[in-house]
């Protein structure tokens, strides 16, 4: 692989949440996981886009963490239908991103009228965290046995000692194959969410690119 699309994304918020956490508050990971990747570029598609078509690297960066109030509305089964609960919604806390930046780089070159059109309108978390797409470019990238890396997602290594937070999710999920049957998730593994102001790290699959402000990134193949 030596050219990659580079797509550029902003916004003013965005809603990483991590999963699995029911403290009564919405948290934040520190970057968004592959899946919610792969969904940002169905998104632009038009399409559900899977795992085995893409091969992704991706930066994240955000300005702030912040707190916002939001009201819930709380529903109840009873047995036959479910319907608003009893005691009525409530208000929780949840956490979310200020001017947020995402550049994604993939090894679709042929996708690239899409991002320049885009079919759908995408957002990172909630519906209202909406991206606009900056930039879409084609760039040239070498391999690099190691580099400095930040905003992204690694796969977690116990022979490798990396800076961040260990999160376990699923690498990516699957339509299932009727309707309504919600997603299957796919491979779920441990990961190790890199932010801040980076760090050095030598492994598989990294890349550079090659411009006057080159880049280190991740590429991240998908298990099938």
């Amino acid at each position: 692989m030596d050219k990659v699309l580079e797509i550029q994304f902003s916004g003013w918020t965005a809603t990483p949440r991590l999963p699995f956490v029911l403290s009564g508050n919405a948290l934040c990971m520190p970057v968004p996981p592959y899946s919610t990747i792969l969904g940002i570029l169905g998104c632009c598609l038009g399409r559900f886009v899977s795992c085995n078509e893409v091969k992704v690297g991706f930066r994240y960066l955000y300005d702030t963490v912040s707190l916002d109030i939001e009201t819930r509305r709380r529903l109840q089964f009873d047995g036959k239908k479910i319907k608003n609960h009893d005691k009525g919604s409530d208000a929780y806390t949840r956490e979310f991103h200020t001017n947020p930046d995402l550049t994604i780089w993939i090894d679709r070159i042929d996708w690239k009228e899409y991002f320049e059109s885009p079919v759908g309108t995408p957002a990172l978390g909630r519906s209202q965290d909406l991206l606009q797409i900056k930039k879409v470019c084609v760039k040239e990238v070498v391999p690099i046995s190691e580099g400095i890396l930040k905003g992204c997602m690694i796969p977690f290594d116990a022979n490798q000692i990396i800076p961040g937070q260990l999160v376990q999710i699923a690498e990516s999920y699957a339509e299932g194959e009727k309707i309504g049957s919600g997603r299957i998730p796919v491979n779920p593994m441990m990961f190790v969410a890199v932010h801040g102001e980076g760090v050095h790290v030598k492994c598989a699959n990294l890349y550079r690119t090659l411009d006057a402000q080159s880049t280190d990134f991740y590429m991240h193949t998908f298990a099938i």
